[in-house]
This record gives C-alpha cells, sequence and structure tokens, in this order.
C-alpha cells in the first residue's frame, strides 16, 4: 500500500474584527485585478464606491476590503462590512532630522 505525501496546508489568516489604518498612508492605488475582483464582487465600478456620490459606508467598507488584501487576507465583500476600521496614526520618525526641542 503506498503513503500519500502529506503536505501541511496553511490556514488561511484569521479574520479580524478590527483593521488598524493609518490616515496618513492610507491609499487607494489598487491593480487592475483588484479592480476586476472588487467589481466582481459588487457589481459596481471603483467611481461608484468611492466617487462623490458614493456612500461613507460603501467608502468605509472599501477600504477594509483593500487593506484586509494588502495584509494577504481575502475576505467576501459582504464580510468587510462587518469589520471596523480604527484609524491609528503612525509614531512619527525620529530619523526624520526634526528638532527636538520645545
Amino acid at each position: 500500500m503506498a503513503h500519500a505525501d502529506l503536505t501541511a496546508v496553511d490556514a488561511p489568516p484569521p479574520v479580524p474584527d478590527v483593521v488598524e489604518i493609518d490616515p496618513g498612508a492610507l491609499s487607494v492605488r489598487m491593480s487592475p485585478n483588484e479592480l476586476r475582483q472588487l467589481k466582481a464582487e459588487t457589481g459596481r465600478n471603483l467611481g461608484d464606491l468611492l466617487g462623490e456620490d458614493g456612500d461613507d459606508a460603501d467608502r468605509l467598507q472599501t477600504t477594509v476590503w483593500l487593506q484586509l488584501r494588502r495584509d494577504g487576507i481575502v475576505v467576501p465583500w459582504d464580510r468587510c462590512g462587518d469589520i471596523a476600521i480604527e484609524f491609528v496614526a503612525s509614531s512619527p520618525d525620529p530619523t526624520n532630522g526634526g528638532s527636538t526641542t520645545a
């Protein structure tokens, strides 16, 4: 009887309850494939979701969807609506040469 090769399969990362976003580093850059996937999941294009006539909830949900994908976590669009955003500012870079005196 032959033994099958057993290989460890990496489990997908857990879906967080909160996504931390640094407003100073927020970027809506997207690849064409990400745009296609977003449209396939939502039935809407990026302009509809983020544009001037867009809804605040859709803007936040799009931000969550995109951030999670960049973190390597693929979550369906509908589930992204249940994940909160916490805006956190990153610490200033002490090596930027700015003055340390008050």
